[in-house]
């Protein structure tokens, strides 16, 4: 099994979102276009499975993707949702690696795909690009200790809030009503991402609807008052 899916070519140079993208500037965007391979998968359609060799660097252009990891005890961890612009498949940026995770497309989203060489080749010839993708995975390390921090000192109702904090600040888009998250939330979702019961997420997310601070309703979350939402914090 590999981790590369057959690919179709799309421009880099036309597109159409690229704020999100590291490779920012017109020159490592047009050398990018020799290299770069796109995909277009339906929601619901497997990018790679967990255990498939990765050699190279995914790009979401556009779309949401999930990554989610299995247990030897058979149970499904959430790990991550990705926006537009953000990376994927670290473990095979260097070598040919096997993948800790499965990545799969949550609505229609089409991704790039660089093998190792050229990705290696792309960052050699832009250290700007090189420097922004440095920057992004220092973050990423960064993020994990505050997660690693909050899970030693939060309570686990902490933990949920400050999840659909992080959720809403990515994925949030300002309404009527307040934030509303382009996504499409389960109990068993945000369970999956807190190493908890979905009986128990339930639970706590009617505490928070009858305190007026989210509302839910098949899968669609919004932020009534972020405000109150982070009173429920203790900071680490």
């Amino acid at each position: 099994m590999t981790g590369l899916p057959k690919m179709r070519k799309v421009s880099c140079t036309t597109c159409g979102s690229p704020a999100g993208c590291p490779f920012t500037s017109l020159d490592a965007r047009t050398s990018l276009q020799q290299f770069i391979r796109h995909q277009s998968y339906a929601k619901g359609e497997t990018i790679f499975q967990q255990g498939a060799v990765i050699s190279g660097c995914y790009i979401l252009c556009c779309g949401k993707v999930q990554l989610t990891r299995y247990t030897s005890a058979g149970r499904t961890q959430i790990i991550k949702f990705l926006g537009a612009g953000d990376l994927f498949g670290e473990s095979g940026f260097w070598e040919a690696k096997a993948s800790s995770v499965s990545a799969r497309a949550l609505v229609e989203s089409v991704v790039g795909w660089l093998n190792v060489e050229n990705f290696q080749e792309l960052l050699s010839s832009a250290p700007s690009v090189a420097r922004a993708i440095q920057k992004r995975l220092a973050q990423e390390i960064e993020d994990l200790r505050v997660r690693l921090a909050e899970q030693a000192y939060q309570g686990t109702r902490e933990r949920l809030v400050g999840l659909l904090l992080q959720l809403g600040e990515k994925y949030g888009c300002k309404g009527e009503r307040g934030l509303v998250m382009s996504l499409e939330l389960t109990e068993r979702d945000l369970a999956g991402m807190l190493g908890n019961t979905p009986e128990w997420v339930c639970k706590q997310l009617r505490v928070l609807k009858q305190r007026g601070l989210i509302a839910y309703r098949r899968g669609e979350f919004i932020i009534l008052n972020e405000a109150g939402l982070r009173r429920c914090i203790t900071s680490p």
